[in-house]
């Protein structure tokens, strides 16, 4: 869009918004000024609004919209729909409607993304039209409802848009979802009857006693429920069935062979019916009564599945089923139904549409996500059991190796569950799923020494512990399913996470033999260490080299300090890189294995800026009798300053800014992002005074910054690639630099599968030099292209309007104007250095 344009569209958000501001407080709060004006609520709206029109300003200055953009919108809307409705869950859906439209315009390139976004978008604006109209009438009879069938309409706008498989992927299979579905139709029934019928349920209940719509003949509907729940246990094998379209297996004597001898080893005597889902996905399930058991595969083609791996998935989905898992569940929900009723909670979102609960719906939303974490836990046990079981058959190895399999398909998206790729019609190629199956490898291996907490919080809601702990638990010594199902809790605890990094050292080993023979056997690969050697691993460490480290071991936490010499590799997927170091004082060559430590850098004998503007030079680092802790010595003119190891976090020395010299540096003007070589850094008593002198070749244009004027983004450069034609030309300089430097470049593109490509940018074709704007849409621009020569040693040519992002690693970093910042951005980078400071360099003022 043009400067104009978005000058325009600025001044038109200012005048409309005051005008609709005034227009409101005339209509509705003239007569209560002084009561808005000390509305918690209205003063926040008001300091939002102030921010939004400074984000608006930047956007119509600069042509992008600044990193903290979003969160500002969100929080303007939904705060602005609170002061009017005071009522939390239609802000909530209000604010996400409304900003939604601007990712399903940003995302219209990505068609399963821009679908996935339309199904919230429209369940949003549901709940949302339903909350307003709820307000104005006075009766939350609307919000309530549209709430409680949000679900129904998630999943029916899933179905339309993608089919079957919609239901699959989201794995929307569990009988719980039959029960709300029958839940619906019982209500529906009690209601006909007591209306058209002689016969009359009356059921006077706390839950129903002052909306008139909640009728006195409302039968007990968590009597209602536990039978449908029963019914529902019961009659789930042929509805799962036809609902998830598995099919019985009746001529695969091979598959009905294997799963005969796992059952007798579980030690089932009974039938047991083989079904077959064929989804281009990878899973399992047993379901049905104790008269009725059941278990399916589901996956594109069974017999792409190992024999041994098969045998682990059947003996966990039979040891389900020898433990009557589903018959538990059964009586978990009764448990819970009964506990709802005690109390007087609501059964269901549904007692807000056919009844009058007391207890709020926002409140009763939270409390549900609290029920069901509590639920979870219990699941949990049963996967442990289940687990325990098939390990104690002897399928331990064979169950582990299906999780690893299982996890690197899921590989992008195994926090949340969603694998956008699934939904896609594109395979995922060799290529992509060999480095899917390293990083799998290496995060599970990782995940059992030091599991993130991102990780560990996201698996909260997650019916199955982690597969990082269910394999450690597999292949170690016997863990008890209670112990498993809480782990995510207690490791969000740095001092456990260590406890259990020693308890699973020898799973963890185990685990590396494992995953190292499926991925020789997968990809016939006899030399790892060789191959990563050929896909250039070496570097994403290049710029670490000859630099100066303190190491950190994640279990024992000992202590090293030493000069990273080299990278080598071993023989395993799950732990290749190692570094190569030598030791400070002993001068000793040392090995040590990138996953089992940490690191920070140090530089000796150069100056460091902490919370005052006052220069300390590192001279030592002294480390206590069990190197596990220590102090760094600094000098400050004569003193002595002792800072503690653990708890200091060591920002940038003064060499990182004066290493500038002389090499190209990325300032981002005006959003565009240019080279430009540093002629010269200019040193100053104080940090904020530091200059950096920048020159660009192609423009002839000279540059001079304090270091107070701008923000530095260290390492890693960033390139979005915008449909915009006023940023071509940059992109394309930086292109060209990249050509000609050979660097190395991650290129991410616009689609859910084979969405990166590694390796070294070739050629830069630009027939079309005048690119229209929107070209990805016009693909007027159909005859420019990148040749990228990959890890794999293949040119790939990827066309222009396909690329999203380009991202590479340089010795300096990239620049930005702090005057070119919006203020809310200001504040976010100054609260993230000071938790990670050495993911941005911000000189304050003192």
């Amino acid at each position: 869009m043009k400067k104009a344009n978005r000058y325009l569209l600025f001044i038109t958000y200012v005048i409309g918004s005051i005008s609709a501001v005034y227009f409101l407080g005339f209509i509705f709060f003239k007569p209560n000024w002084i009561g808005i004006l000390i509305d918690w609520s209205f003063i926040i709206t008001a300091f939002l609004y102030l921010i939004s029109i400074e984000e608006f300003y930047h956007w119509a200055k600069i042509g992008r919209r600044s990193e903290m953009s979003d969160i500002i919108a969100i929080g303007f809307f939904f705060f602005l729909i609170f002061f009017f409705t005071k009522d939390l869950l239609t802000s909530l859906m209000g604010a996400f409607s409304i900003y939604l439209w601007v990712g399903l315009i940003e995302l219209r390139e990505y068609p399963v993304i821009n679908k996935i976004l339309i199904i919230s978008l429209v369940t949003y604006h549901v709940i949302f039209i339903a909350g307003l109209i709820s307000f104005f009438l006075e009766d939350q009879f609307y919000i309530n409802t549209a709430f409680a069938f949000s679900f129904w309409i998630i999943l029916g706008l899933g179905f339309l848009l993608f089919g079957r498989k919609y239901i699959v992927v989201w794995r929307f299979m569990s009988p719980a979802y039959l029960i709300l579905f029958l839940y619906i139709i019982a209500w529906l029934i009690v209601i006909f009857i007591n209306q058209y019928t002689p016969i009359n349920f009356i059921y006077h209940s706390p839950l129903n006693s002052k909306n008139p719509r909640a009728q006195d003949f409302i039968m007990n509907i968590y009597f209602i429920l536990i039978v449908v729940n029963w019914v529902v246990y019961f009659v789930a094998g042929p509805i799962l069935d036809k609902m998830l379209g598995i099919k019985r297996v009746r001529d695969d004597d091979n598959l009905l062979e294997l799963v005969d001898n796992v059952k007798k080893k579980i030690g089932i005597k009974g039938r047991v019916k083989v079904g077959f889902g064929k989804y281009p996905i990878l899973n399992a399930l047993a379901y049905g009564s104790v008269f009725d058991k059941r278990i399916a595969i589901i996956a594109e083609d069974i017999n792409q599945i190992p024999q041994d791996e098969l045998k682990g998935i059947v003996a966990h989905e039979l040891a389900h089923t020898k433990g009557n898992h589903t018959l538990i569940l059964t009586f978990i929900t009764t448990a819970d139904l009964i506990f709802r009723m005690l109390l007087g909670l609501p059964a269901t979102y549904y007692d807000y549409t056919f009844g009058d609960p007391q207890i709020p719906m926002i409140a009763f939303i939270f409390l549900n996500l609290i029920i069901y974490v509590i639920l979870y836990v219990f699941v949990r046990i049963l996967e442990g059991k289940a687990d325990l079981k098939t390990k104690n058959a002897g399928y331990a190895k064979e169950l582990a190796k299906a999780l690893y399999n299982l996890e690197s398909f899921y590989a992008t998206g195994r926090e949340f569950g969603l694998n956008t790729m699934l939904l896609s019609g594109e395979k995922i190629t060799r290529d992509n799923q060999l480095v899917d199956y390293l990083e799998t490898a290496q995060y599970l291996y990782q995940s059992m020494i030091k599991p993130s907490r991102a990780s560990l919080l996201a698996n909260f809601m997650n019916s199955h512990p982690p597969s990082y702990f269910r394999i450690a638990a597999i292949l170690g010594e016997d863990l008890k399913p209670l112990k498993e199902a809480l782990l995510p809790f207690i490791c969000l605890k740095r001092t456990k996470q260590i406890k259990y990094a020693k308890k699973f050292k020898n799973a963890s080993n185990d685990f590396k033999i494992i995953a190292n023979e499926k991925f020789m056997e997968k990809f016939g690969i006899d030399d790892i260490s060789m191959m990563f050697e050929n896909l250039r691993r070496k570097e994403s460490y290049k710029l670490e080299l000859n630099k100066d480290f303190i190491f950190k071991n994640k279990i024992t936490n000992e202590i090293l300090i030493g000069k990273l010499d080299n990278i080598r590799f071993d023989n395993s997927i799950c732990d290749a890189d190692q570094y190569v170091i030598t030791t400070f004082k002993t001068n000793q060559t040392i090995y040590l294995n990138t996953t089992l430590y940490s690191k920070i850098p140090v530089s000796f004998n150069e100056s460091y800026y902490f919370e005052k503007n006052t220069p300390l030079t590192l001279k030592e680092i002294s480390l206590n009798d069990d190197k596990n802790d220590g102090n760094y010595i600094f000098l400050n003119k004569d003193d002595e300053i002792h800072k503690p190891l653990k708890k200091t976090k060591l920002p940038y020395s003064v060499d990182f800014i004066t290493n500038f010299e002389n090499r190209d540096i990325f300032l981002k003007l005006k959003s565009k992002t240019q080279v430009f070589k540093c002629v010269k850094v200019i040193s100053a008593k104080n940090l904020d005074d530091y200059q950096i002198e920048l020159y660009n070749d192609l423009n002839k244009k000279s540059l001079n910054f304090k270091l107070k004027e701008v923000i530095i983004h260290p390492k890693k450069i960033s390139l979005s690639i915008s449909r915009n034609q006023d940023f071509r030309n940059s992109e394309i300089n930086i292109i060209k630099w990249l050509i000609n430097n050979q660097v190395f470049s991650y290129i991410y593109l616009k689609k859910p599968v084979n969405n990166i490509e590694i390796g070294y940018i070739q050629e830069l074709n630009t027939k079309n030099s005048d690119i229209k704007e929107n070209s990805a849409n016009n693909k007027s621009d159909n005859d420019d292209n990148l040749v990228i020569r990959n890890i794999f040693g293949k040119v790939v040519i990827l066309p222009y309007y396909s690329i999203e992002l380009i991202t590479f690693n340089y010795d300096t970093g990239m620049i930005q104007k702090k005057s070119e910042t919006s203020w809310f951005s200001k504040l976010g980078y100054r609260v993230l250095k000071i938790f990670k400071p050495r993911s941005i360099l911000l000189v304050n003022k003192v």
